[in-house]
């Protein structure tokens, strides 16, 4: 495995695209909502394709995993909406334009879709006790006294059907 628990390079542009793309299609497009749908749909695409969408690398905060990246796009939106989307009161995000869909893989697609229709009009707090899993409280009740530790791709691997075939799957990957 990869030292920064990434499985693949992080692709910027990608990651702005699906923030719009949430954002144009959830009732409560907030950074919390945001960050919770493209974890499941992360574990999702994983666990179908062997891959992140973005090639994210997750944390393990107080409310769940956090997509580190989109976060820091997110909060950099605040001031500045060059990216597309701006963030307004209440950590609302707000789309500027459509999302382009070309940078996204239909397999990207079926994902978030997935994500949300399950999840897109839950209530928050559903969303995050659902993020709070297995590879969540690995990393969170190792963390010591930090208030945010990297989770492990394995450990979000081993929640996953064919778990072992994934794993090794990704180890191989990375040894290129």
């Amino acid at each position: 495995m990869p030292k920064n628990n990434q499985h693949a390079q992080f692709n910027h542009e990608k990651a702005i695209e699906v923030i719009i793309y949430l954002a144009e299609r959830i009732n409560d497009p907030t950074y919390h909502s945001i960050n919770k749908l493209l974890y499941f749909a992360d574990k999702t695409s994983l666990e179908r394709f062997g891959r992140f969408i973005c090639g994210e690398t997750y944390l393990a905060m107080p409310q769940g995993p956090v997509p580190s990246n989109v976060y820091d796009l997110m909060k950099e939106a605040v001031d500045d909406g060059s990216n597309g989307f701006i963030v307004e009161s209440q950590h609302h995000v707000k789309p500027l334009r459509q999302a382009n869909l070309e940078k996204l893989s239909d397999s990207d697609i079926q994902c978030l879709e997935k994500m949300i229709k399950l999840y897109g009009d839950v209530p928050y707090w559903v969303k995050r006790d659902v993020s709070h899993d297995e590879a969540y409280y690995a990393a969170w009740n190792a963390r010591g006294n930090k208030s945010s530790v990297p989770m492990s791709i394995k450990s979000i691997a081993q929640l996953l059907e064919d778990s072992a075939e994934l794993i090794e799957h990704l180890q191989h990957n990375n040894d290129d």
